[in-house]
């Protein structure tokens, strides 16, 4: 009987703090968790030196807490020569001293758990940078490390020349993967950068010092890791051409001995298996203290980068006697080619094809990130919330990159500001990285200092956290309300249904016992027309406007009718806009 009442509750106050998961048994915390993407560099400066940091994040979690956050993701703030912005490690268990110190990340971690959030961090295991002192042992062929990467001889053309083992391209920029290193007179090999060569994974010792740096940070107490790169782990050790379907950039050559090997899965099942021993640890050594299930959730998680289909994707869950990641990301929603082409039907095929492949407690859905273009410059700077309304009310996980929840935009910037790749080349990826936007200040409160490592976005002064906390209506409390109602039984518990009922409106439903919610998206550039009931004949007459976007024109509690009649024309939406209607009245 209480825990009945506790769902009415929920339901009643859908914006209330609800937790869902003391409501029904057998719902882990990463199966319907919250991630927020944090790109260290970007977030927030804490010294003046124009650099994002630790310390930084730590000022602002407050503010991570209070917009929804239920597990941070921080990106690599490992040591590193920032060739890649630190995804190319020379040290996996040490800090980069432009992030911090050991000290501030474990300050930043004991700050997180007390706040009652969860962190991840990057795990990079493809490759380190080429200033690991693994990689200059090996360069040296000093044992044990001597096979700790890939090299070879390359092909013989004479007694004095030779060339690359085959025609294996990079990742970044479509040239061969392999270099030649002058000290050791061997090529050795990359899946991106050259400043990145690729471990030997291969090699037992390898795979056990990458164990033992899982190891380190779990003893610390992460709650687990974003494996980086997952598809590019092993490749084929014979070595032969890969299939050209024509000459040019990566795309154009079949990846079937570099891609999704099968040794990558059993990979993931052995982390699989180490994390598992530490949950049972945690839930052992805290079970007499906690209570609620929320608290008492002691999994730690593993999730996989893969820019895959579901059906590709679904290999790295492994089965039910060798379980593999809990949450591949899938990608397919950040597409940058979706934007000229994108309507109802092909949404709902997106959608479909995670819901039809995967099972539903294992859904990632993520908009952007930052090797994506950001979600309101990939369609309209107008379209972010109902995209958001879409990722945040589907069930199972979500990844939420920093800004998105104040709108933040792609910014576009000269050649002379960007920082050069390991090619010498610009990154046009950091063009979704720029800092996050805090208030109307100078620097858009990034920082107290003069420079900013990449320059603030000009539309930092409307488009900023302060001033759209004061506003109701703005982007940042809209997400609020969605992330609350994403707390309430009827998102974490409820049943899902997609439909495409005009070419370019989209729409979802959610319902749980007699609570049902409908999103509605126009994604088109024409206003819309749309009668809900025409398409679901079971929903009533009237629902009411829990929120809808900056830009629907409706505000919260309105009554809509959403059943056409001679003298109505059901709900007009403007293009681009979203809308959440519930059949109960918001609060």
């Amino acid at each position: 009987m209480v825990l009945r009442l506790g769902i009415v509750f929920c339901i009643a106050a859908m914006t209330a703090s609800c937790d869902a998961h003391n409501i029904a048994e057998g719902l882990d915390w990463w199966q319907s968790t919250f991630i927020y993407q944090i790109y260290p560099r970007s977030f927030k400066d804490s010294n003046g030196d124009g650099i994002g940091d630790l310390n930084g994040i730590l000022e602002k979690l407050d503010y991570i807490k209070a917009i929804g956050v239920d597990t941070m993701w921080i990106q690599p703030f490992y040591k590193s020569p920032m060739v890649d912005t630190g995804y190319d490690v020379s040290d996996y268990i040490s800090v980069d001293p432009s992030y911090g110190s050991m000290e501030d990340f474990k300050r930043l971690l004991k700050a997180t758990k007390e706040k009652g959030m969860k962190l991840i961090v990057d795990f990079v295991p493809n490759h380190s940078s080429d200033q690991h002192e693994w990689f200059k042992l090996s360069e040296q062929r000093i044992e044990p490390y001597t096979d700790f990467y890939v090299w070879h001889d390359g092909r013989k053309v004479n007694d004095s020349y030779s060339m690359a083992p085959n025609n294996w391209i990079d990742v970044v920029h479509g040239s061969s993967a392999w270099t030649w290193s002058e000290k050791r007179r061997q090529y050795y090999y990359h899946q991106f950068v050259r400043q990145q060569p690729d471990l030997n994974l291969r090699n037992p010792r390898v795979v056990k010092e990458l164990e033992n740096v899982l190891k380190f940070w779990l003893d610390l107490g992460v709650d687990g890791f974003r494996v980086d790169a997952a598809r590019h782990l092993y490749e084929a050790t014979h070595l032969k051409d890969e299939k050209l379907v024509r000459s040019g950039p990566y795309n154009w050559i079949e990846h079937e001995y570099t891609h999704e090997l099968p040794e990558n899965y059993e990979l993931f099942q052995s982390w699989r298996t180490l994390l598992d021993e530490y949950s049972r640890k945690d839930g052992r050594t805290r079970q007499v203290q906690l209570t609620s299930l929320r608290t008492a959730s002691s999994s730690r998680i593993l999730c996989t980068e893969d820019y895959d289909t579901p059906e590709n994707l679904k290999r790295h869950l492994g089965n039910a006697t060798k379980p593999g990641a809990h949450i591949p990301f899938y990608f397919y929603l950040t597409n940058a080619n979706l934007e000229q082409r994108m309507n109802s039907t092909l949404l709902n095929n997106l959608v479909l094809s995670m819901k039809n492949n995967f099972p539903q407690n294992s859904f990632n859905w993520v908009l952007d990130n930052h090797d994506r273009v950001r979600v309101t410059s990939r369609f309209f700077p107008e379209s972010g919330d109902s995209w958001l309304m879409l990722v945040l009310l589907l069930p199972g996980a979500v990844s939420i990159y920093y800004g998105t929840e104040i709108g933040m935009e792609n910014s576009k910037m000269g050649r002379d500001q960007h920082p050069l790749d390991g090619h010498g080349q610009i990154n046009f990826n950091d063009d979704s990285r720029t800092p996050m936007q805090w208030d109307d200040t100078e620097n858009a409160g990034f920082t107290s200092g003069r420079d900013t490592w990449l320059p603030v976005h000009p539309n930092y002064w409307l488009k900023n956290v302060r001033t759209q906390e004061q506003d109701p209506k703005s982007h940042l409390n809209i997400f609020k309300r969605l992330v609350a109602l994403r707390k309430s039984p009827v998102i974490t518990h409820g049943d899902f249904e997609t439909y495409a009922p005009k070419t370019w409106v989209y729409m979802i439903t959610r319902s749980f016992e007699s609570q049902i919610i409908v999103v509605l998206m126009n994604i088109g550039s024409s206003v819309e027309h749309v009668c809900p009931k025409e398409t679901i004949s079971t929903l009533p007459d009237k629902m009411f406007v829990y929120t809808g976007s900056v830009n629907s024109g409706f505000n919260i509690g309105d009554e809509v009718i959403i059943s056409k009649s001679d003298n109505t024309r059901c709900v007009t939406m403007r293009p681009q806009s979203g809308l959440v209607l519930s059949t109960s009245v918001a609060q």
